[in-house]
């Protein structure tokens, strides 16, 4: 099935030769098509969606500009972007088949899986996500980090200490990064999973 967003995103990456976030792509996308907006009530499954669309959206357009005009569209976590075959290397020069990102482009061309992906599903793989990364060890290390007394801080504990913290020891006072980066990395953590 052709995905009616590869026309207004190839517009979009011809005005921006230097390439696009995902999330410029989305933000373009919600003021052309109001109904973009409208794929569900649930807010997770609503951006699974659009994540969805886009995403299946490019994996086509990169076939298509392959096969047809021997162009490649760059498809990165930070950046997309359409390349002209002088900026292709010769590892590039694969068909879409081949390449790395071949079980993604899979997954993201299959419509069953937008289809059968319902809110019940979103939940599931955020609660997955989340318990990944917010290991019970990683918490006492993070509270270790931001040498924080209480088992459950507040948000505004956890934000007030992490301030006092950085400006200490913030790289542009004479700090050192690694232990600058490690506060936020503790922050980041804890604002996670904190209570207001």
């Amino acid at each position: 099935m052709k995905n009616p967003l590869i026309t207004p995103i190839l517009a979009m990456l011809k005005a921006q030769p230097h390439g696009l976030k995902e999330f410029d792509i989305l933000k373009s996308l919600q003021s052309q098509f109001p109904e973009f907006s409208q794929l569900a009530d649930d807010t997770n499954l609503q951006l699974f969606r659009q994540h969805f669309l886009i995403m299946n959206a490019l994996y086509q357009l990169q076939s298509q500009l392959w096969q047809e005009d021997n162009l490649m569209l760059s498809i990165e976590a930070t950046q997309i972007r359409l390349l002209s075959t002088q900026h292709i290397s010769t590892s590039d020069n694969t068909s879409i088949n081949n390449s790395p990102d071949a079980k993604l482009a899979a997954y993201y061309l299959d419509w069953s899986e937008y289809e059968k992906t319902d809110e019940a599903d979103v939940a599931r793989l955020l609660d997955s996500f989340y318990k990944g990364i917010c290991h019970t060890g990683d918490r006492r290390s993070a509270l270790k980090v931001l040498e924080l007394e209480e088992d459950n801080p507040s948000k505004n504990s956890i934000k007030q200490q992490y301030r006092k913290l950085a400006q200490q020891h913030h790289p542009d006072r004479g700090g050192d990064q690694e232990i600058f980066i490690s506060l936020r990395e503790a922050y980041e953590h804890l604002m996670l999973q904190a209570s207001s």
